[in-house]
């Protein structure tokens, strides 16, 4: 989850891609500056603990790594602590708030 000058946002991107670029994220989404929300505004926004936010369901616009489309299916949270939800990468773009995309 990361935060701008405005608004919170969830980033939905590939483990390959390695760290994130912040400024490049900023420049997608047009804000000046963009950070990570810190664990007290990931719970407050969220209703979940960073590492346990799900991949869907959680109501916040998203910037989609389109790498993820090279695969059949990706890994990530399920809003529990200790299960992973397994999904197609077009269905997770289908089912989240897309604004924008990352190359």
């Amino acid at each position: 989850i990361i935060k701008t000058e405005k608004s919170f946002f969830a980033l939905i991107v590939s483990g390959e891609r390695g760290r994130v670029d912040f400024k490049s994220v900023a420049h997608i989404l047009g804000y000046k500056q963009v950070r990570l929300a810190t664990k007290k505004e990931v719970k407050e926004i969220t209703g979940f603990h960073p590492g346990s936010i799900p991949l869907v369901g959680h109501n916040l616009p998203c910037i989609f790594d389109s790498r993820l489309l090279l695969h059949g299916f990706v890994y990530g949270g399920s809003g529990h602590p200790t299960c992973t939800l397994k999904i197609n990468p077009k269905d997770l773009e289908r089912l989240n708030n897309i604004i924008a995309k990352m190359d």
